[in-house]
């Protein structure tokens, strides 16, 4: 084992870089070992720190562990890590830390650091610790961890702690620094303890060379100072990182015989920010194998900051391939930077065959058949049975090999016949078909694909034509239309309508066709604007087929009895009505929920009392005044919304109210106070204001269900509110009115 001292190894160190190439070319790879400081002062029962350094010398890269000799009992040394691997031409670094125990003896102890790798070992310079009292004045050094990348400066900040009213000042030194990183200062050079303070620090400028090698490095800083004058170490953890990038495989290795293929993903990863494009070759390193082609998916891929990339690598060696295990090499260069890495491909010679299949399309009608030329061929020593089967067929397609299975014999190919069989209700339409065949012994499958068409049907036109384009709800219309060519009688047509502009269709009904291909329906839809068209599924031997669209408009029917009573829908009386509902009241969210439950209930028996009005004139003058009265409640009730159209929801709200409560007065006040008379008159019921408080209820109830309703935009809610608001309206004002006449008659 030598000695080295630091001076010694700058002096190699310089005479290896001024070394002719010759020279070096000549020299054994070794590597020098380093540590700093070579003394330092440490009170019972602290620890000590040293930085422990291994550089390479003739491209040394080996692993080098790390031992200590020399050290007394109660002196206890780690390292961090305890082994390294200098990079080539590089260095590598760990952290000695000796734990001194609490009772040693106060003395100046030596001991050597060990250094051992690649068959060589080597020994540091003499090391001395200085151990005192653990009551003396002492100061503690800590270094915050940094992170450089190459090329660029860094900070860190060193904070000194006094320690039993230690006083002084402190100088900052780092020995020995790594081969490629400069000290750039200390701000400032110096701190004092124990009159500014009890503590103290400074900042730590550092620049990483552009040639430092990334990686962890532990590096000594030194702080002396005080009377006596103490040395102690703290070590700062400095991250040297590169922008580079990685390239790696998986697997690395891959086992094929011949006419296979194997493939491997390549995955080029950034480092340390690494951003560019990575130019990808590939070459053989073992000598250039015949028959096996390689084939990479991308030549360059384009890396962000971080990122990563994947390409294929693709091998194939032919059935004449050269047998053997091949190495191929894959490089990625960006600018200076080369990486590369090495895949193995063995190459076996195996017993295998070839599928071939003649010809490349058939089609074939239905009832028919048509056949496949299915063509095996023995690679090698193969001649083991192969099994053949066939997938993607068309739903009334079934099928034989003749024969199946077969066994080429060696060297040699042998047939089957394909035979496809299209049933008179196989599917129209053209299919890929995969042969394949299966060699269980020695497990062998290969495929091949081949394309049939069933053919057989006939394209037909469906036309579809409506006997009105405008109706009013509750009027007929008749949809009619036929197929051409006539397929003739009893097939199934769909007549479908779309309230969306055609986005949707729902079936209106199916009709049969008569015996010319044509068909008709009445229908009798309700209010809105549809299209409307007709369509068939086709049959054994004719194709289906669509219709153009035809536009309907179903208006909403008109006011019944009003216009029977006033004779014309024109009459000012019966615009006015239609214009309050259809304009007013459709208008708004509460108002339609409401007159789709008042349409329901007056279009139930409207016509047939319509119909009797118009028949007896003298009923339609008693009409009309029984009607006068609600034409005013409306116009009324107009006004009332005219004038809280600023929120159109509530007006009709309160306008509906309004109509109801006159309704009520004038039209069930008369009737309930005639009843009521009339029970009272015979004793069998009297109308007390307790008994209206259930209607009242469900006043209010009906009123809070719609402003719920109002908010969840929910439109059987509001249907069933609105017509209980009316209702019990209605029939509180009728009857409040009528309690209110009969209490005064009393």
């Amino acid at each position: 084992m030598r000695v080295i001292t630091s001076l010694t190894i700058m002096v190699l160190l310089f005479g290896f870089l001024a070394a002719p190439l010759t020279s070096i070319s000549a020299q054994a790879p070794t590597f020098y070992l380093t540590v700093s400081p070579s003394s330092q002062n440490v009170r019972q029962g602290q620890l000590a720190y040293f930085q422990v350094k291994v550089l390479s010398v003739y491209g040394f890269e080996q692993p080098v562990t790390l031992s200590t000799t020399g050290l007394t009992t109660g002196l206890t040394p780690s390292y961090d890590p305890t082994s390294v691997t200098p990079p080539k031409d590089g260095s590598a670094s760990s952290t000695l830390t000796v734990l001194v125990s609490s009772g040693l003896a106060t003395t100046d102890y030596t001991f050597y650091v060990t250094a051992s790798g690649g068959g060589i070992t080597q020994q540091s310079s003499l090391l001395t610790l200085k151990v005192f009292l653990s009551s003396a004045a002492d100061f503690t050094m800590y270094v915050v961890s940094a992170s450089v990348t190459v090329g660029s400066y860094v900070t860190s900040t060193v904070t000194v702690t006094q320690v039993n009213a230690f006083i002084g000042t402190i100088t900052f030194t780092i020995p020995d620094p790594p081969l490629g990183l400069t000290v750039v200062s200390f701000s400032p050079t110096s701190v004092r303890l124990g009159y500014a303070g009890t503590t103290n620090q400074s900042i730590l400028m550092l620049q990483a060379g552009s040639t430092m090698t990334g990686g962890t490095y532990y590096i000594a800083i030194t702080g002396t100072g005080g009377a006596p004058a103490l040395t102690k170490v703290g070590i700062l953890t400095l991250t040297v990182v590169v922008l580079d990038f990685t390239i790696g495989a998986d697997p690395t290795s891959r086992s094929i015989k011949q006419g296979q293929s194997a493939e491997y993903t390549l995955t080029i990863g950034s480092t340390g920010g690494f951003a560019g494009t990575v130019l990808l070759t590939k070459s053989w390193v073992t000598a250039t194998p015949s028959g096996i082609d390689t084939d990479l998916e991308a030549t360059s891929v384009s890396l962000t900051a971080y990122g990563s990339q994947q390409v294929k690598l693709t091998a194939t060696a032919t059935s004449t391939a050269t047998t053997g295990t091949h190495k191929l090499r894959v490089t990625g260069t960006s600018g200076t930077k080369t990486h590369s890495v090495d895949v193995q491909l063995t190459v076996s010679t195996g017993a295998n065959f070839t599928l071939s299949v003649q010809p490349a399309s058939q089609t074939v009608n239905r009832g028919a058949s048509q056949t496949f030329t299915v063509t095996v061929t023995s690679i090698g020593a193969f001649n083991k049975p192969v099994y053949l089967s066939l997938s993607g067929h068309q739903t009334g397609i079934t099928y034989d090999f003749n024969p199946n299975p077969i066994t080429p014999p060696v060297g040699a190919s042998v047939i089957s016949t394909l035979t496809v069989y299209a049933s008179s209700t196989a599917s129209l339409e053209t299919r890929t078909l995969t042969i394949t065949a299966s060699a269980p012994d020695p497990g062998i499958t290969h495929t091949a694909t081949v394309s049939l068409t069933v053919a057989g049907k006939t394209d037909t036109t469906i036309s579809c034509s409506i006997s009105v384009a405008t109706i009013k709800q509750g009027q007929n219309m008749t949809i009619s239309g036929s197929i051409t060519p006539n397929p003739g009688a009893n097939n199934n047509v769909t007549l479908e309508y779309s309230t969306d502009g055609g986005s949707t269709w729902g079936t209106i009904t199916t009709v049969k066709t008569d015996s010319s291909g044509g068909f008709s329906y009445v229908w009798s839809p309700s209010q809105g604007n549809y299209k409307v068209r007709s369509r068939w599924g086709g049959s054994a031997i004719y194709n289906g087929a669509t219709s153009s669209q035809q536009s309907l408009t179903v208006q909403p029917p008109g006011c019944i009895i009003a216009t029977a009573t006033y004779g014309s829908e024109l009459s000012p009386e019966v615009q006015f009505l239609r214009a309050f509902r259809d304009g007013t009241a459709m208008s708004t969210f509460a108002g339609s929920g409401f007159m789709k439950v008042f349409n329901a209930w007056y279009y139930s028996f409207s016509p047939n009392v319509a119909d009797f009005i118009s028949k007896q004139p003298p009923l339609k003058e008693a009409m009309k005044a029984l009607l006068y009265p609600l034409v005013g409640i409306l116009h009324i009730s107009a006004l009332t919304y005219s004038a809280l159209s600023f929120n159109p929801e509530l007006a009709i709200v309160a306008a509906g109210i309004l109509a109801s409560g006159l309704i009520g007065i004038i039209y069930l006040a008369p009737l309930s106070l005639i009843a009521l008379l009339c029970m009272k008159r015979h004793r069998k019921f009297r109308l007390n204001p307790s008994q209206l408080k259930g209607l009242t209820a469900i006043w209010i109830a009906s009123i809070a269900l719609i402003c719920l309703a109002e908010v969840t935009a929910t439109q059987t809610i509001m249907m069933g509110a609105t017509a209980m608001l009316v209702l019990s309206t209605l029939t509180l004002t009728g009857l409040t009115t009528t309690q209110r006449i009969i209490q005064k008659l009393t």
